[in-house]
């Protein structure tokens, strides 16, 4: 598995955040679906969803999930979705997971492992980008790079 340096740029996306255990991670996607067929709205990219530590609770996370879609759109204000015209990481260490690690956090074991070795200043929220193949997914672990001054 090779660690790339990579941006990721995605325009007109839907956001969905909520606190809840990290071995939940996959709910936030049904909530994405919800959304898509009671709006009926076209998915142009692929999902993808940010993980940032939770203080003092290793056991759970703040996520953020990104469906990316074709157009524009108005969220009401009351409702638990966003609305971001365009989300961008200009840099990351990016490792693609296949058949070798389906557990994202061994990937980011790997990443962090990388950084350190290279004395590089990595940020503590990474992303995890679902590509579908062949009725099977594969992650992409975005790890975005601190820039300089960055605390």
């Amino acid at each position: 598995m090779k660690i790339e340096n990579r941006s990721l740029i995605f325009e007109n996306v839907i956001t969905y955040q909520t606190t809840q255990l990290r071995k939940d991670w996959q709910e936030g996607f049904y909530k994405m679906e919800e959304i898509m067929l009671a709006e009926g709205i076209y998915q142009s990219g692929p999902t993808f969803f940010s993980v940032e530590p939770e203080r003092g609770e290793a056991k759970y996370g703040n996520f953020t999930y990104y469906l990316p879609i074709n157009n524009p759109v108005q969220i009401k204000e009351e409702s638990e979705f966003g609305f971001q015209e365009r989300f961008h990481i200009s840099e990351a260490f990016v490792l693609r997971q296949a058949d070798e690690a389906k557990d994202f956090h061994v990937a980011l074991e790997k990443i962090q492992q990388h950084a350190e070795e290279k004395d590089i200043a990595i940020k503590d929220t990474f992303y995890c980008v679902l590509l579908e193949v062949f009725d099977d997914y594969m992650i992409d672990l975005y790890v975005p790079l601190k820039t300089e001054g960055e605390a």
